[in-house]
């Protein structure tokens, strides 16, 4: 993918001749294009096509299901080739970003961004993909009233709300625990959330999450 970027920007970005080198103006014309996914994400844009012929005909979230598996398989040295190949992409494109903001360039949305508006404006229209990752809610909060539920259920009189009186009586308790008693659900609140950031992270660098109409 480094390389697919430097062949796109020497494309798109006017040469040099020996009288005239390319003025600012000239080199703000394109927006460089950020590289995202970090290591996995070169990893995944390489073997792309190899898993889309192994996956024709299935749903795209099945890409992404490969894709996870034949990273998860790599050894740290197997991987730090894609991840030289970020750090050079990233730092090229921090360069070019410059030299775009530098020449006049007016930095535009990316991609994903106007996605991200597009699905917001459906208002939940389209359905979720029920292979994508499943975010943490509720904080170190949400943590102990999932652990604590069922035991919480239980001690109500008879004839409580189940999740009503429940939702009551467990954010009093919680309310009750000093911050030390909280710090280990803090602690795998945390821990989850990372889980989840990384695992989005690869769903997306798949172009699983991606809407395909009107593209």
């Amino acid at each position: 993918l480094a390389q697919a970027i430097l062949v796109e920007a020497a494309e798109t970005r006017p040469a040099a001749t020996h009288t005239q080198a390319p003025s600012l103006a000239t080199m703000a014309a394109t927006q460089p294009k950020k590289p995202v996914g970090g290591a996995y994400g070169q990893f995944a844009a390489e073997r792309r096509g190899e898993f889309q012929k192994k996956c024709d005909g299935k749903p795209i979230s099945e890409i992404a299901k490969m894709t996870g598996v034949e990273w998860k398989k790599l050894s740290d040295a197997q991987k730090a080739p894609y991840e030289k190949k970020y750090t050079e992409a990233k730092a090229k494109y921090e360069v070019d970003m410059a030299a775009f903001k530098a020449g006049g360039g007016e930095v535009q949305k990316g991609a994903a961004a106007l996605r991200a508006e597009k699905r917001k404006a459906k208002e939940g229209k389209k359905a979720k993909d029920p292979n994508a990752p499943k975010k943490p809610a509720g904080g170190a909060y949400g943590i102990y009233l999932s652990e604590n539920r069922e035991k919480i259920m239980k001690s109500l009189p008879a004839g409580s709300s189940k999740i009503t009186d429940c939702a009551k009586e467990c954010s009093r308790l919680w309310k009750e625990l000093s911050e030390v008693a909280k710090q280990p659900y803090e602690k795998k609140y945390q821990e989850k959330a990372a889980a989840y950031q990384k695992a989005m992270e690869e769903y997306r660098a798949t172009g699983a999450g991606d809407e395909e109409e009107g593209e």
